[in-house]
């Protein structure tokens, strides 16, 4: 796992970075509408394929895999929404992980991942790069310049890259 501090510290740098440099962006969320989300979106264009948290993981993985098939994806960036916007909705970021998880090993088993990609925000973004990890698909997590996430409450930490790693590595040991 690469664990990437971006020179800005703002969301929207990164969110580009990742979009750009992924074959597709899916974006795993119960609510679209967020600034968050329509940016997402925006930076894809149109190798973005939206995954509602509240299908079921076997039909999710369908519609992951027929996107994957039609990009001939080997680079794949998992965004969504954050803990701070699922936590209201009844999400852990344990259960979260276990959905994610659920989705793309379905997907992976079929259509093998070179990489996975994510923002590393809390949320989905970090789910993504649990995932990966636990897979052992080669993973990149980019944050904001300073490590930046925004915890449950939605407050923005800054933290170091150790941090960071000791955060993902504990959901590594959890989902395992």
């Amino acid at each position: 796992m690469l664990i990437i501090e971006h020179s800005s510290s703002s969301y929207a740098p990164r969110t580009y970075h990742n979009a750009g440099t992924a074959d597709l962006t899916v974006a795993f969320a119960i609510d679209f509408n967020t600034a968050g989300e329509r940016l997402t979106q925006k930076a894809a264009k149109e190798k973005y394929v939206a995954v509602p948290l509240s299908m079921d993981p076997i039909v999710a993985a369908r519609r992951l895999y027929k996107a994957c098939k039609h990009h001939n994806v080997k680079k794949l960036n998992v965004a969504g929404n954050g803990i701070y916007s699922l936590v209201k909705k009844g999400w852990t970021q344990e259960s979260l992980n276990q959905w994610v998880f659920d989705v793309i090993s379905l997907v992976h088993k079929h259509w093998p991942l070179q990489s996975i990609i994510s923002g590393g925000q809390t949320g989905v973004d970090l789910a993504g790069g649990v995932v990966g990890e636990v897979l052992g698909i080669e993973t990149v997590m980019t944050l904001p310049n300073g490590y930046l996430q925004r915890n449950a409450e939605g407050v923005d930490i800054t933290q170091s890259v150790d941090d960071v790693i000791e955060n993902v590595m504990s959901y590594v040991e959890l989902l395992k």
